[in-house]
């Protein structure tokens, strides 16, 4: 046997919880023929009792590299996680939430970008899908070189120019291990909401290159038992506000004052919301610019959701 062939070149993780039919579709999403007998696809069950193993078990025939892990009792979404991770042994590593799926190929030509920028971070758009059947194309429209200044300004729109979930990104299996060696407040790591912003970003924010591709690569759901559907926005913002404050921490990148102040003045804002108090960056302080420009995204938001009936995530 040809050992280039055999060896995973990226690892595809897929944590799960009581959702059979929907990680029999996200399996069956994976359709890689340029590298699929490199791939190594682990699912990690939280002790469901549904029938995921059955659904599993049943499309080993289409991928060779597939390994089921459940274990004997609910560790929790970021334990599970990190255990999924654990067991990775390829150099690539692609986060897969259950109820998300793949385009043909998908991580091929994001394997591909990686390859030629020499990139550690790769990202992409995403098609959100609701549960009345339609579909929105979300994140940033062209190609983009990402850095740690244009990630957090992308992230602070609403809605965000770029993922926050590694399940739209395709990062270095050592990135995300470091990402999750890290502590972030405890209402963060409870509600699975930071960590997944940690992995996407690490290594950009360390040193390494990042790119976006303008191109729809994933079909992530916003079903009602959707991390990002069932949780308050402020709640949301105050989190990812962690990280994002987190990544600038450890690895001592600058960006600009006007990025600076509009973490700031979004933490405030998160504040007067019903953000997480613990997770709330200090000190907070309302920038005139920056609060006119949040609080009209805000409005803006509200109003194409609630009067417009847009759909948003």
């Amino acid at each position: 046997m040809d050992h280039a062939q055999s060896t995973p070149i990226v690892s595809v993780v897929i944590p799960t919880y009581m959702r059979a039919s929907a990680v029999a579709d996200a399996l069956d999403s994976i359709i890689e023929p340029g590298i699929g007998g490199r791939l190594q696809v682990i699912v990690v069950d939280n002790a469901s009792t549904d029938g995921t193993a059955e659904a599993v078990n049943a499309r080993r025939a289409q991928l060779a590299g597939l390994e089921f892990h459940r274990w004997e009792s609910n560790v929790g979404p970021l334990e599970n996680w990190k255990r999924g991770i654990a067991l990775a042994k390829a150099p690539w590593l692609k986060v897969l939430w259950s109820d998300d799926r793949l385009e043909p190929r998908a991580i091929e030509r994001m394997l591909l970008a990686a390859e030629r920028n020499n990139a550690r971070v790769v990202t992409c758009r995403a098609a959100v899908e609701y549960p009345d059947g339609t579909s929105v194309n979300r994140y940033l429209d062209r190609p983009t070189t990402l850095t740690p200044d244009i990630i957090i300004s992308e992230l602070l729109h609403f809605p965000a120019g770029l993922p926050s979930s590694p399940a739209a990104v395709l990062v270095r299996t050592d990135d995300a291990r470091s990402a999750l060696n890290q502590r972030l407040p405890e209402p963060c790591e409870k509600r699975a909401i930071g960590p997944d912003l940690l992995i996407s970003y690490w290594g950009v924010f360390n040193g390494g290159i990042g790119v976006h591709l303008p191109d729809v690569l994933t079909r992530l759901s916003a079903g009602e038992d959707s991390i990002s559907v069932r949780t308050p926005r402020a709640v949301l913002s105050s989190c990812y506000g962690a990280a994002m404050n987190m990544l600038l921490k450890e690895s001592g990148q600058k960006i600009g004052r006007t990025t600076e102040r509009r973490m700031r003045s979004r933490a405030a804002l998160d504040s007067f919301l019903g953000g997480e108090r613990e997770a709330l960056i200090s000190p907070r302080r309302l920038s005139l610019r920056a609060t006119v420009y949040d609080t009209y995204q805000i409005s803006s938001h509200w109003f194409r959701t609630l009067v417009l009936r847009q759909k948003t995530i």
